[in-house]
């Protein structure tokens, strides 16, 4: 299974909130830091701002932070919401799609259970897991940021 890159750049969002720990980040310097479009990032920042899991405050010192602890942020749960309408298959769609055999395919539920699995695995997961399993995550964020003043 793969996720979005919307999920993909929700994640790594987080990732880079939760490892920063003194103030405010804006959504381009993560953009900046991260070699990610601006554009796709503001419009993911407002959906996650949007869904409680990060504060964001406009102007001029503004910028966005954790709204949760990392421990409490389920990654399955975030992907619940994040691929929500992003279909494995054709079938899969709304109104199921334009396969001619989805009224009898017996591929379908086998896919959901797959799905389901899969969102299953990840939501006993949380953002804490992900800093907690690779201990250099901070290190390379402080990295990036530390490149961000020289430039």
């Amino acid at each position: 299974m793969q996720i979005t890159k919307f999920s993909d750049y929700a994640l790594r969002i987080l990732i880079h909130l939760a490892t920063h720990e003194e103030g405010l980040m804006s959504t381009r310097e993560i953009a900046g830091m991260q070699q990610l479009p601006f554009n796709h990032l503001a419009k993911i920042s407002q959906w996650l701002t949007h869904e409680g899991y990060v504060d964001s405050t406009r102007g001029r010192n503004g910028g966005m932070r954790l709204a949760l602890p990392p421990e409490a942020i389920s990654i399955g749960g975030l992907l619940r919401k994040s691929e929500r309408g992003t279909p494995l298959v054709e079938c899969m769609k709304e109104g199921g799609g334009c396969c001619v055999m989805t009224p009898a395919c017996g591929l379908l539920p086998i896919l959901n259970e797959a799905q389901e699995a899969f969102f299953a695995a990840l939501d006993s997961r949380t953002l804490r897991d992900v800093l907690d399993g690779n201990r250099g995550m901070k290190n390379l964020i402080r990295a990036l940021e530390a490149g961000r003043g020289a430039e």
